[in-house]
């Protein structure tokens, strides 16, 4: 049984360490090559998905609250990839979509993951990427509820 536990806890912590280390490297890339981070690009690509969203939706689609996302809202506003409009008949809630320029950064963001994941995975071979692949589906299908909107497509690439 301890060796069980031990080794659900290292699949956990190592997990850990892999998800962070991609996305620090990723956001790196995104940063110099975009001026956007990977927390402001996950933003885009749910707006990408479904523009017009309320705030709080697309907060929900990232497993986040409204107010953690605030900030990257404001600053994506700010550079002018996506616009904001209040609803008139309910003044707290803010409709976002993506601008013409917001949607090409998305498309060139995906672009330069799909680059740094290329090399990322090279390394191992197509049998193991598929097993791999297929492992990270079971497991996300097991942490998610049928609905869940923080699935929100994380695993469905994009078909523009």
């Amino acid at each position: 049984m301890r060796a069980e536990l031990d080794t659900e806890a290292a699949i956990g912590s190592l997990l850990d360490l892999v998800a962070a280390a991609l996305a620090r490297q990723v956001d790196q890339i995104l940063l110099e090559q975009l001026g956007v981070g990977l927390a402001q690009y996950k933003i885009l690509a749910v707006l990408e998905r479904q523009t017009n969203l309320p705030q709080r939706a697309v907060a929900q689609g990232l497993g986040q609250t409204e107010a953690s996302i605030s900030r990257q809202v404001q600053i994506l506003r700010t550079k002018s990839l996506i616009t904001a409009q209040i609803d008139p008949e309910n003044r707290r809630v803010h409709y976002l979509a993506l601008t013409a320029k917001g949607a090409q950064l998305a498309e060139a963001a995906r672009h330069a993951m799909a680059r740094y994941q290329k090399t990322t995975f090279e390394n191992l071979g197509e049998k193991q990427r598929k097993q791999l692949l297929d492992m990270l589906h079971a497991l996300h299908a097991a942490l998610y509820l049928p609905g869940d909107p923080a699935a929100y497509a994380a695993i469905t690439p994009n078909s523009n």
